[in-house]
């Protein structure tokens, strides 16, 4: 039997045997715990269970698989809605796998159940799935209610911290954080928390100076997130792999003091910024090794306090140890590119580029390196030496990875649009003249439609409609891709999607081109994107549902995503019920369930999509998430 097993079936047994005292009652006209949102006597009271309580527990204790156990939790819950044995071990098993959504789903029950008898443990973890689905007034409300009942305790206060935060009230979390320290300041669950509002408010010095003054407490914590992180940002920053006399209590005194300066050169006024800044700057220089990372952090400031002689000069000091070293030639870039020395800056970033892509592991791993090389081809590259460059890159990529749409991830930043629009039409020029062949137009083209698509389906979203800026962009494009004489489904779609903006399109063209979607090849993702979107949104969604056409070209998450829009377009709520509760589960685990509402609104409006949720019995908790959303936008 495995530990995990082991483990769950002592929790439960122990619940068995030590937990018989306290039973629970809820009112016949009460909501029912199970969360279906009718009321306890139409629901869970009309259960009529084959086991009794004991059978159950028998059934756990003979079970030979954890899969088995949590089965019969479930079925357990479910028939003895009363019984906090099986409900607790359940919280326990689905919080210890990171299944929120369960998990909150019956500590609700819990709550509803037991009230205040709920260990505290429980209630901070009930807390924070509430604030995750924006239910900030009723988690206030149930702490406060615990507050009243318990009294004052380190957990409750923190769940009542986590409230404010939540709503950027860091006065009022700064207030309860104090009278937390009160009943105990070196409890270590409460220093943790510190910890987690000080990265939170981004003052990484306060964090690093109370983080060393803890250290050898905190170090049972490592599991906590925020530990985990500044312990491994202060070994890689200092670079303890080859600084081993250095000490950790050491490197996290030198490291508050660098950010300190950091702190202070953000603050400092324009007029003042560079004689104060290299001042500052020159106190923390020689604090950290020569050969890590934080001494290139402290390089980078002299660059972006553009004290670009000092910069030379603490670069030579730094040459010995980071001369092949792509981060410290991307910053030599940086410099030679503000100002203004491009053949200079060409050299080193293609430099780095070359060190990167002949790592003796065979891995690549400096992306900001080559993201920096591809932008500075797209905006002074010659042809040949871009070229060159999608020939190499493509050699870095696993052989499932697309090149286009790496290079078009790759480029991605602030001004990600423009910049994407730019890589697209240098690429079909070396299309044009022969210099690459790893790439089609038909490709490129669908980006450039797609690029425009996603433009206005976030103002359809938002605004209900497209700018005319938006749909103007659109029609530009489409026009490009028709005088290319390119036979892309993607065409088709994108003009579909213009009717409603251009009035010159009469129904009759609507039908050719829905026609001309149905009979085009398919032989991308982008082109089955462009097919199932023009099924959903215009046609007749039926055979996404029967036939999953083009499925080769989507991964299954994707599928599955379609074929519940199509399920709920046709009001087949079964089939919807099991596909949208799969797709929610794992959106949660990835804490993902707002973009995921977000991707359901661009092709339903909200009250028609919360039918299609009463419809399948879905919990009030997401329903209300969902209008909550929407008051937002």
């Amino acid at each position: 039997m495995n530990k995990r097993l082991k483990g769950l079936k002592e929790n439960i047994e122990k619940r068995r045997e030590k937990d018989t005292v306290r039973s629970y009652s809820i009112g016949r006209n009460d909501s029912c715990p199970c969360g279906s949102g009718k009321k306890f006597k139409k629901c869970c009271a009309r259960n009529n269970p084959d086991k009794s309580i004991e059978e159950y527990f028998d059934a756990v204790k003979n079970a030979e698989s954890e899969d088995e156990v949590i089965s019969l939790l479930k079925e357990a819950v479910k028939n003895y809605p009363l019984e906090h044995r099986f409900l607790l071990p359940l919280i326990v098993y689905s919080l210890q796998n990171n299944d929120y959504q369960e998990a909150g789903r019956h500590l609700k029950h819990a709550w509803q159940l037991m009230g205040i008898d709920l260990d505290e443990a429980f209630i901070s973890p009930l807390v924070n799935i509430m604030l995750d689905q924006e239910e900030i007034e009723e988690a206030e409300a149930l702490v406060r209610k615990a507050l009243a009942e318990k009294g004052e305790s380190i957990p409750l206060l923190i769940a009542l911290a986590e409230v404010y935060k939540k709503g950027e009230n860091f006065q009022r979390v700064n207030d309860i954080i104090d009278r937390a320290m009160q009943i105990d300041s070196e409890n270590l669950q409460l220093i943790v928390f510190r910890l987690e509002t000080l990265m939170d408010l981004d003052d990484v010095v306060s964090a690093l100076s109370l983080f060393e003054k803890y250290y050898e407490q905190l170090k049972e914590y490592k599991h906590m997130r925020v530990i985990s992180f500044l312990d491994d940002f202060i070994k890689e920053r200092f670079n303890f792999a080859e600084n081993k006399k250095l000490k950790k209590k050491e490197a996290l005194s030198q490291a508050a003091e660098i950010f300190n300066v950091f702190q202070q050169l953000d603050n400092l006024k324009m007029s003042s910024a560079q004689s104060e800044g290299r001042e500052l700057l020159n106190q923390i220089k020689n604090l950290p090794p020569k050969n890590s990372q934080m001494a290139l952090d402290i390089l980078a400031r002299y660059l972006a306090a553009e004290l670009y002689s000092d910069f030379a000069d603490f670069a030579e000091e730094l040459e010995s140890e980071h001369l092949k070293n792509p981060d410290f030639l991307r910053l030599l870039f940086l410099a030679d590119y503000k100002q203004g020395n491009l053949k200079e800056a060409e050299e080193k970033i293609k430099t780095a580029f070359t060190i990167e892509k002949s790592r003796k592991d065979g891995h690549f791993h400096n992306w900001q390196v080559a993201a920096d090389y591809l932008r500075y081809l797209v905006d002074h590259g010659e042809d040949q030496d871009l070229a060159n460059f999608v020939g190499d890159f493509a050699k870095l990529l696993d052989d499932d990875d697309n090149l286009l749409a790496s290079l078009m991830m790759l480029i991605e930043n602030e001004e990600a649009r423009n910049y994407q629009k730019s890589l697209l039409n240098e690429l079909l020029e070396l299309v044009e003249l022969g210099l690459i062949d790893q790439l089609q137009k038909k490709d490129i083209y669908n980006n450039k439609l797609f690029i425009s698509l996603a433009a206005l389906d976030g103002e359809e979203t938002i605004y209900d409609k497209g700018r005319d800026i938006t749909t103007q962009e659109l029609k530009d494009v489409i026009d490009e891709v028709e005088t290319s004489e390119i036979d892309t489904p993607a065409l088709s779609y994108a003009k579909l999607r213009l009717l409603k903006y251009q009035s010159e399109l009469e129904s009759k063209q609507e039908e050719d081109l829905l026609q001309q979607v149905k009979e085009a090849v398919v032989e991308s993702y982008f082109d089955t994107v462009a097919y199932y979107e023009t099924m959903l949104r215009f046609a007749d969604p039926a055979p996404i549902l029967t036939e999953i056409p083009h499925g080769k070209y989507l991964d299954d998450e994707y599928l599955d995503f379609y074929r519940l829009i199509a399920a709920l377009k046709l009001n087949y709520y079964e089939m919807g019920t099991e596909l949208f509760h799969r797709q929610l589960l794992r959106e949660s685990k990835k804490n993902k369930v707002m973009s995921y509402l977000v991707r359901l609104l661009r092709y339903f409006k909200e009250d028609n999509l919360i039918e299609h949720f009463r419809a399948m019995e879905v919990d009030e908790v997401i329903i209300n998430y969902l209008k909550k959303l929407t008051e937002k936008r």
